[in-house]
């Protein structure tokens, strides 16, 4: 069976955000969500900045430097983590600092999800809740209180 090149070239924003919290950007959150269409997997990262959420959305980032429907990106997640670095450096210096809980919980979820398998917080017909749910029927128990992220930007 031929590899989605789609749903594979997108986890990988997902690591490169585990990746960006091991280097001390321990303050970026992640938001997967589904377009209204439930067609497009989106993603954002975002983080506080003087009192409010600001975010990047990183799915848009990866599309529009790399060719994600053909083929897979060649480039390992640690060059794409310095890609977005490079790109998106000042949104980052708002991410750096220490929230271990968040990262543990989020390494948690990187080894759970299966080859190809996209979480998403909410959808058009699925409001955000305690838990993540996945493309493969999975759900994923987020943070207490971390459904807060999927309203304020």
């Amino acid at each position: 069976m031929e590899p989605n090149f789609y749903m594979l070239n997108f986890q990988k924003i997902l690591y490169v955000a585990g990746n960006l919290h091991k280097k001390g950007y321990q303050n970026l959150r992640i938001v997967p969500s589904l377009s209204p269409s439930g067609l497009s997997w989106r993603c954002s990262f975002v983080t506080y900045k003087e009192g409010r959420i600001v975010n990047v959305y990183a799915s848009t980032w990866l599309q529009e430097f790399y060719e994600i429907n053909d083929k897979e990106i060649e480039l390992t997640i640690e060059e794409l983590t310095n890609s977005f670095i490079e790109k998106e450096n000042e949104f980052l210096q708002n991410c750096k600092g220490k929230n271990e809980e968040y990262a543990k919980w989020f390494e948690s979820v990187l080894q759970n999800l299966k080859k190809e398998e996209l979480p998403y917080a909410y959808a058009e017909y699925f409001s955000p809740t305690s838990f993540w749910k996945t493309s493969l029927g999975n759900e994923i128990a987020i943070i207490p209180g971390d459904e807060k992220y999927y309203f304020e930007y």
